[in-house]
C-alpha cells in the first residue's frame, strides 16, 4: 500500500477533479490519496472537501493556516507525522497519472530508496482535452533537476523530522529532503524509463504576481533565501531537522482564539520602532497570545526638508514592504513554530501579526 500526499492551496477545481479522476482508473487499488488542504479560503474550502470525498480512496484534512505564508513542507508532514503505510508519494494537483502509476510505484519501492520520476508538460492546448492518458502529446520532459515528484521510505522521513519547515513559500523543500536522505545512507533514484505523469498547464506563478504591496502574501527574495538554507544544510552534511517540532496542525480553536485577540501594542514603520520590535520587543513576551499591528506613519516632507537644512535629525522609516520582508523573515527564522495568523491590509497601510508566544 502507497499513499499518495496531495499538499494542496486555492488552486482550480478542474485540476483537482483531472488529477484525481486520473486516479480512478488505475489498474492496482493498492493506494490511498490523503489530501492536506493548508488553509485554503472556507468557501472554497468547502467545495474542495466534497470534491476530495466524493472519491472512495481520498481523505481531506484541513489547516487553518489562511493568514500564514504556504508552507508546503509543513503541509506535507502533517500528513508523514501520522502515517502508518510503508511509502508515501509526493503528489500535486497538477499531475494526470497513467493507469499503470500505482502498479510502477509498488514495483520500484524500497525500505533504503527514494524514487523520483520523470513529468511530461503539456501545452495550454493539450490541457483542455479530455482524452486517454497515452493520447496526450507532452511539450517537454523535465529532467534530473525536477525533484518534487517522489516516493519516500515512511520510516526514513519520519526518523529525520519530515521536510525542513524553514522553506516558505517555494522552492528547494524537495530538493533539500534529497540530499538529506542521501547523507542518512538512504539511496536516490530518478525514473525516466517511461512517463507516468502529465503536468496541466496553468498560469505561472510570475505572471499571477502583484508588483504593488497589498495584502497578498510575498516576500522578497525568498527563493534565494531557501536554495542558501539548501545549500547549507548540504555542506553541514544535515539529517535529522524541526528539532523544536514538526507536523503541527493549527487547529479552528486556536484560530479563532488568535483572530479574536485584540491589539495589544502598534508600532509605527519608522526604523527605530520596527528594529526594537524585531530584535527586542519578541523576546520579552512569553506564554502568551499578543497582537501587535505595524502602522505606515504619514512622512511630512516639507518638515523633513526643515529639519535638514537646521542640522535637526530626520527620522528614518522603513517602507511597509520593507517592514513585510524584515517581519516574514523573523517569523520563518525564530516564530515559525509558533502559532499565529499575520494580515497585510488591503491597501498595504498596516501589517497585524497576532502570536501565541
Amino acid at each position: 500500500m502507497v499513499t499518495l500526499i496531495y499538499p494542496y492551496r486555492n488552486r482550480s477545481l478542474d485540476r483537482i477533479k483531472k488529477s484525481l479522476d486520473s486516479l480512478k482508473e488505475q489498474d492496482s487499488s493498492q493506494f490511498e490519496v490523503k489530501f492536506i488542504d493548508y488553509g485554503t479560503n472556507l468557501a472554497l474550502a468547502n467545495r474542495v472537501k466534497k470534491l476530495v470525498e466524493s472519491y472512495r480512496f481520498c481523505t481531506y484534512q484541513y489547516s487553518y493556516t489562511e493568514y500564514q505564508p504556504w508552507n508546503k513542507s509543513r503541509a506535507l508532514n502533517i500528513i508523514i507525522k501520522q502515517l502508518t503505510t510503508d511509502f508515501c508519494f509526493v503528489a500535486d494537483i497538477d499531475m494526470m497519472f497513467a493507469n499503470n502509476f500505482v502498479s510502477k510505484l509498488n514495483e520500484v519501492k524500497n525500505p533504503m530508496r527514494a524514487t523520483y520520476f520523470q513529468v511530461g508538460f503539456l501545452s495550454e492546448e493539450e490541457s483542455k482535452k479530455n482524452i486517454p492518458f497515452k493520447d496526450y502529446v507532452p511539450k517537454f520532459l523535465s529532467n534530473s533537476e525536477a525533484t518534487g515528484l517522489t516516493l519516500f521510505p515512511v520510516k526514513k522521513l519520519q526518523e529525520l523530522n519530515g521536510f525542513d519547515e524553514f522553506f516558505h513559500f517555494w522552492g528547494a523543500e524537495d530538493t533539500d529532503i534529497h540530499h538529506r536522505l542521501r547523507n542518512y545512507g538512504v539511496d536516490v533514484k530518478y525514473f525516466d524509463d517511461e512517463v507516468l505523469m502529465l503536468h496541466q498547464w496553468h498560469v505561472s506563478f510570475p505572471v499571477n504576481k502583484k508588483r504593488q504591496f497589498n495584502k497578498e502574501f510575498d516576500l522578497d527574495n525568498v527563493a534565494l533565501l531557501n536554495h542558501k538554507h539548501k545549500d547549507m544544510n548540504l555542506s553541514l552534511g544535515v539529517t535529522k531537522v524541526n528539532e523544536n517540532g514538526w507536523g503541527e496542525v493549527l487547529s479552528s480553536e486556536t484560530f479563532e482564539l488568535l483572530n479574536g485577540k485584540t491589539i495589544d501594542r502598534a508600532f509605527s514603520n519608522k526604523k527605530t520602532d520596527v528594529d526594537y520590535m524585531i530584535n527586542s520587543f519578541f523576546s520579552k513576551i512569553k506564554n502568551q497570545i499578543i497582537g501587535l499591528e505595524v502602522i505606515l506613519e504619514p512622512t511630512n516632507k516639507i518638515k523633513n526638508l526643515v529639519k535638514t537644512t537646521i542640522g535637526k535629525r530626520v527620522e528614518k522609516h522603513y517602507t511597509m514592504k520593507e517592514v513585510n520582508n524584515l517581519l516574514l523573515t523573523h517569523i520563518i527564522a525564530h516564530l515559525r513554530n509558533k502559532s499565529y495568523i499575520y494580515k497585510v491590509a488591503e491597501d498595504g497601510l498596516k501589517i497585524t501579526l497576532k502570536i501565541e508566544t
